[in-house]
């Protein structure tokens, strides 16, 4: 991707502007995933700041979209414009499903196309149990600001080590229990990315 795209859908992302078929297609083709990535964080913290989500009752839940990674990605752009276009707000959460053949690479791509696809969805879930605790960690620095899995101190952890304060919420995204953020003592201090 050129530099002039870059700096045209940076500014775009920025002022709030709604994303293209071809500005999504764009996204999912950059090689560039340090930049994509920190973009989608910009696009994640502004909106959610240094909280990241989990349900308390571990109920799982959102409008699941599927991806189908590489070879799918106009088909993966077009399901998050449907979404987009649809979202009646029932649902809090949105998530992408694909399943482990995703490569790791795909997985965050996904998520960080995602969220700056769907603008209009106030949350975007990772499945522990999909991807792993690593690539959910991942997700969260790459757009994702709810990590799905079993509630308790695990999974506090993986949210204070990618860096992020922990917010348990019930089904109506209610906080129901705030943790503190990462622990220094516990690790380096995780860094936020930048553009």
């Amino acid at each position: 991707m050129d530099v002039g795209l870059k700096r045209e859908l940076e500014r775009k992302v920025r002022a709030g502007e709604r994303l293209t078929r071809e500005d999504g297609i764009a996204l999912y083709e950059s090689d560039d995933m340090a930049w994509l990535g920190a973009l989608a964080h910009e696009a994640r913290t502004a909106r959610h700041g240094d909280v990241a989500w989990f349900d308390g009752a571990g109920a799982g839940g959102g409008l699941a979209f599927g991806v189908g990674g590489r070879r799918e990605r106009a088909a993966d752009v077009d399901a998050m414009l449907r979404l987009r276009e649809e979202w009646d707000g029932s649902e809090q959460a949105a998530v992408p499903t694909g399943d482990r053949s995703l490569s790791g690479l795909e997985v965050l791509k996904t998520y960080a196309v995602a969220r700056l696809v769907l603008d209009n969805v106030p949350h975007l879930k990772v499945f522990r149990a999909t991807y792993g605790d690593r690539t959910a960690q991942l997700a969260l620095q790459h757009g994702a600001d709810e990590i799905d899995g079993p509630a308790g101190d695990e999974v506090v952890e993986l949210v204070q080590d990618a860096g992020f304060r922990p917010l348990q919420h019930d089904g109506a995204y209610t906080v129901v229990r705030e943790f503190d953020g990462p622990d220094p003592a516990r690790r380096d201090q995780p860094q936020a990315m930048r553009l």
